[in-house]
């Protein structure tokens, strides 16, 4: 039988059919969230989706975990992992919820979309629509790394560069959603989306990694954060867990909304501060309050980070340890440094920290 759910609006908690092209409340205009009539099964994420035997995939998932002793001992924690979800079929995280998306959007009927992202979601999703024999417009500022237009434009998408920063993209995919009544399918803002990420958590839960304690991650619009968080709420609720992972988030200083939330600080963005992290240069997260929420709910804690911080762990972590990260990637080894500095993760901890992107995606700065 098919799974049976709608979506929910985070904010009033009115509830509405699931439809693709719905992306916001009825009631409040608030982002929303798949709800579930069926209860959650211990051994796979449920999924928005009526045939899911049929779903879309390329291979992602199932990342391997590689652990890193020798530099936790130079942190001063009792254990570290990374998992590599660079290893993904596009090499980004985003394929999990590009696969649930695109899978949704098939089902609907969809043949043609708009998307907007800084470069990892917008080459996602147009690989994930070329296997689907869809026609994908992507969105992205002209800052964006040359590696990731180059392979949105391979899987045959539409390209739209804009200038200024990070939500300029986001306003004229918008705009040309408006003039042209195509489906907007914003992995920032698609329940679609957002539920493809549950995988990490149950992957985490069936690994060698199972006692780990904390997880740090890159925080942008805050897709994997809140996936992990509903994943392992979905876990406890089927008692294959008793108790989860802390959640722990970091950002760039130039964009950190999330930090600024979590800890009550005054922050405005500044489009003249730039940063070498463009997969965290969001400065208006759709899911901020999720994001909140998901680290207050974990006892987690958010951190920022400097540039130069996130470009020596990138080094560090290729000469150390081989794996060559994007720059994203390396701002949670530099967060993980400054939240052991700072107490927020104790000695004891057995830290997980996702390997995001691949540093082959865009230019070494030095």
């Amino acid at each position: 039988m098919p799974m049976s759910f709608d979506f929910r609006c985070v904010s009033c908690g009115a509830t509405q059919p699931a439809r693709i092209t719905e992306l916001a409340c009825a009631s409040c205009r608030s982002v929303m969230d798949v709800s579930y009539d069926e209860p959650a099964d211990e051994y796979s994420p449920r999924l928005p989706l009526a045939r899911i035997s049929e779903r879309m995939s390329l291979g992602e998932g199932n990342t391997p975990l590689v652990a890193l002793p020798s530099v936790a001992r130079s942190l001063g924690i009792r254990g570290l992992w990374a998992k590599l979800e660079m290893m993904a079929p596009t090499g980004s995280f985003k394929d999990r919820g590009s696969a649930v998306l695109v899978s949704a959007a098939l089902e609907a009927g969809v043949t043609e979309f708009v998307e907007d992202s800084s470069g990892n979601a917008g080459a996602s999703l147009s690989a994930y629509a070329a296997a689907a024999g869809i026609t994908a417009h992507v969105f992205f500022p002209d800052s964006a790394a040359q590696g990731k237009v180059d392979q949105i434009g391979i899987f045959g998408a539409i390209l739209h560069p804009t200038s200024g920063p990070r939500q300029a993209a986001t306003d004229a995919a918008v705009s040309y959603v408006a003039e042209h009544s195509l489906p907007y399918l914003s992995h920032n803002l698609s329940p679609y989306f957002l539920e493809g990420m549950k995988s990490f958590s149950y992957e985490i839960v069936g690994s060698d990694a199972a006692s780990i304690t904390d997880i740090v991650v890159p925080v942008g619009n805050g897709s994997l954060l809140i996936g992990m968080f509903k994943g392992f709420e979905e876990l406890r609720a089927s008692e294959r867990i008793s108790s989860a992972p802390v959640l722990h988030g970091v950002q760039a200083s130039a964009v950190r909304p999330l930090v600024a939330a979590l800890n009550d600080e005054e922050w405005r963005f500044d489009a003249e501060l730039k940063t070498v992290a463009s997969g965290i240069s969001v400065s208006q997260p759709p899911r901020l309050q999720q994001c909140v929420d998901a680290i207050k709910l974990s006892d987690g804690s958010a951190i920022a980070v400097d540039d130069d911080a996130m470009l020596r762990w990138q080094n560090r972590l290729s000469a150390e340890a081989g794996i060559f990260c994007e720059a994203t990637s390396a701002a949670a080894f530099a967060g993980l440094e400054g939240m052991v500095a700072n107490g927020s993760i104790s000695e004891d901890a057995r830290v997980l920290i996702p390997i995001t992107g691949s540093g082959l995606k865009e230019p070494l700065t030095r």
